[in-house]
């Protein structure tokens, strides 16, 4: 059983599959097509996890759902590359032609759904990580990290150069070379992946899918299916495709910069220990950041980044945004100014955050007991994309969110327009109350001052026995 101190190297294949166009139609439509949405998001996670864990089809390991993106390992038979490479490639092509041939049918009405892939092969830890009651599996190191860096344009599906060496020539026969040692798998008739199923000792049979998916539109039926706002801060826990929250929410993501390439650099057992260390203490920290200084959601830990939602007060963008700034800039503090005191090993390491604001569905879906906290939208999408394009100390913002943000907010933020996103750079907690000590002096509103031996200070709120002023308005104000 994995936990903080009990992590495990673990050699095999990490395969992600993502559905993009879902976080399209989960802010776009309303109404009975967003129960259609949800109703299709809870059975496509229900039938891949089907596809990825039946001993008769891959007998491999569902990580979890990153939103509508779907991270499994394969690492069964133990050691045997030729046999675990080929099934990571096959577990692409059977999704792909499920999507295709099954999936897209049943859901006519919606848009054809695409998906795209990546997958790489080698050796990561494995562990569990988070507060008692709230942890999850997570997985560090180049192959779990670089699979999913990979995933390209819709219905590309993709494998590293290590994968694609140790495939059987069979299968390397269905790749071509793409570009920086990346190969793209070509396009397969149905009856083809049916022969390559066979011939690899895959069951995969689309029919059989199909009566999958029938069965569970009549238990999951549109009209057991409901979606509301949110009123109050949401329990996550009590989500399911019954009870769903549609709301406007900003989503960040805030990535260890760096941390692939520091836990790869690990090689003795001591080293790993350390960077395991590190990353526990950071994980802890960032959630008790988001959960109890701010009152936020804890999404999810995606390897070494987590993901949070902030939703409240009900549609008002502005407070959102701005308070996910603040938070964002309190990641920052406790990355320069906690973490690396205390543990001098993680001074190579950085916070690189990204943020945005949109309709979000927030729900847990999929097979009952083996759900995760998902969120899928826009701001989702285009959250972790400006993450992606930050690098350590620097926050992220899109057009949408920068537009929302207070003056004083907005003006830590510069248009960067070779990555088409706002930055800022150095935002910490104590910059930030400058900026509202600032703002308040300049807004006309009462300071409070008080005297002592140890001199003279100013308060923009009343703590004890200061004397109110009002300062005078400064003339480049």
């Amino acid at each position: 059983m994995l936990s903080e101190t009990c992590c495990r190297e673990i050699s095999g294949a990490h395969i992600y599959v993502d559905v993009p166009n879902f976080n399209a139609l989960a802010t776009e439509v309303e109404g009975e097509d967003y129960r259609r949405v949800v109703q299709a998001v809870h059975l496509y996670q229900r039938e891949v996890s089907r596809i990825v864990e039946q001993s008769d089809l891959f007998d491999a390991l569902r990580v979890h759902f990153q939103g509508p993106k779907l991270h499994a390992l394969i690492y069964r038979p133990i050691d045997d590359s030729a046999t675990i490479a080929g099934r990571a490639l096959l577990l692409q092509i059977v999704i792909r032609d499920f999507v295709r041939r099954v999936f897209n049918p049943e859901f006519p009405s919606l848009p054809n759904i695409a998906v795209a892939g990546g997958a790489d092969i080698g050796k990561a830890i494995g562990t569990q990580d988070g507060m008692k009651g709230d942890r999850e599996l997570l997985f560090l190191g180049r192959p779990a990290n670089y699979a999913a860096k990979i995933i390209g344009p819709a219905w590309e599906m993709r494998v590293t150069a290590r994968l694609y060496d140790a495939l059987p020539e069979a299968l390397q026969e269905l790749c071509q070379e793409l570009k920086d040692e990346v190969y793209v798998l070509g396009a397969l008739a149905g009856d083809e992946v049916e022969e390559l199923a066979a011939e690899f000792d895959v069951a995969w049979d689309a029919e059989a899918s199909r009566a999958r998916i029938q069965e569970d539109k009549r238990t999951f039926p549109l009209k057991d299916i409901r979606y509301s706002e949110a009123e109050a801060l949401i329990d996550l826990d009590s989500l399911g495709i019954k009870n769903n929250k549609r709301v406007s929410a900003a989503s960040l993501f805030a990535d260890v910069d760096k941390f692939t390439a520091y836990i790869d650099a690990a090689k003795t057992t001591g080293q790993k220990k350390t960077a395991l260390r590190v990353l526990h203490a950071i994980r802890k920290e960032m959630a008790a950041v988001v959960k109890h200084d701010f009152d936020g959601l804890r999404i999810q830990y995606q390897g070494d980044r987590v993901q949070a939602l902030f939703h409240l007060p009900k549609d008002d963008g502005g407070k959102i945004i701005n308070k996910t700034v603040e938070v964002a800039a309190a990641l920052q503090s406790s990355m320069e100014l906690c973490i690396k005191r205390l543990l001098p090993e993680a001074g190579s390491l950085g916070l690189a955050l990204g943020l945005d604001i949109d309709i979000t569905l927030v729900s847990k879906l999929g097979i009952r007991g083996d759900r995760d906290r998902i969120c899928i939208g826009t701001a989702v999408q285009k959250a972790a994309e400006t993450q992606e394009a930050c690098h350590s100390l620097e926050i992220g913002t899109t057009a949408r969110a920068n537009a929302l943000l207070s003056d004083d907010s907005a003006g830590q933020f510069t248009l960067d327009k070779e990555r088409g996103i706002y930055i800022a750079t150095g935002l910490t907690v104590e910059k930030m109350e400058r900026l509202a000590k600032a703002a308040a002096y300049r807004s006309g509103s009462p300071v409070f001052v008080s005297s002592a031996l140890a001199g003279v200070a100013v308060r923009p709120n009343k703590v004890a026995n200061e004397r109110e002023v009002f300062p005078a308005r400064s003339y480049c104000a």
